[in-house]
């Protein structure tokens, strides 16, 4: 099957967008402020309606994953669908003030970058046209699976192309200095180790990352990142306690 994938910078993150003659696959739902960036890819390069937008994945609920899905099927027509989930990643009143404050870090983290403000918000529960279970194929894209990888959250997967050997991981790890690592937060310490020692099986797989190029890890980067893995859960509160202790410490 004659497939494309496409690299495209995103506000904060890498977008892949993975391009057939039937249909155009999006790996992640990106950031709100991304849409423009999609729509003139979508006219400009691909020379294709983005009504040729087929499905659009969710990984997990956070800003530059989750922020444009609802949209672009708004838009698009197109379809949006999960992994399988009970309940919403910003249910209740706590998850209304962690929606709040991913927006906020995802915003400090464009400015630290030096991209200027753009509107983020999006809504905080996601309404999947469907949900899939740990290895299934995607509709009309069945060269892909998902690869259930909680952990980050509670729904995060990852999506596999054994064909082609690629597995897009989201943020199930990150590259700090030249170093794999966990991300933060990791909400579910128990189930973050099993997802990452999930990776031994895909050594032979270029790994597509939401925010370095996409590269390979090694049996040692796998044990590395274990090492680090947190044995109890990491919450938003820690980042704005340890941001706030540094203002701290540069007003005095």
């Amino acid at each position: 099957m004659s497939m494309h994938v496409h690299t495209l910078r995103g506000y904060i993150q890498n977008i892949f967008l993975v391009e057939y003659p039937h249909g155009c696959l999006l790996l992640d739902g990106a950031c709100r402020a991304d849409f423009n960036t999609i729509a003139t890819f979508f006219k400009d390069e691909l020379n294709r309606p983005l009504s040729d937008l087929k499905v659009v994945m969710v990984t997990h609920m956070h800003p530059d994953h989750a922020g444009c899905a609802h949209y672009l099927r708004e838009v698009s027509g197109c379809q949006v669908i999960s992994g399988q989930f009970q309940s919403q990643w910003y249910s209740g009143i706590s998850g209304k003030l962690n929606h709040s404050i991913d927006i906020y870090l995802a915003h400090w983290v464009a400015k630290r970058l030096g991209i200027k403000r753009r509107s983020l918000w999006y809504s905080p529960i996601l309404k999947p046209d469907l949900m899939l279970a740990d290895g299934d194929a995607i509709p009309n894209f069945p060269d892909w699976k998902l690869i259930a990888t909680p952990g980050h959250t509670h729904m995060d997967v990852s999506l596999l192309n054994e064909e082609q050997a690629l597995l897009y991981v989201a943020d199930l790890v990150v590259k700090v200095k030249g170093q794999f690592n966990p991300p933060f937060p990791v909400s579910l310490p128990q189930q973050y180790k099993q997802s990452v020692a999930k990776l031994r099986d895909y050594v032979h797989c270029d790994l597509m990352m939401a925010h370095v190029p996409s590269q390979r890890m090694s049996e040692d980067d796998i044990a590395r990142v274990l090492s680090l893995a947190p044995e109890r859960p990491q919450t938003n509160y820690q980042i704005l306690f340890s941001m706030a202790k540094k203002l701290a410490r540069f007003k005095n």
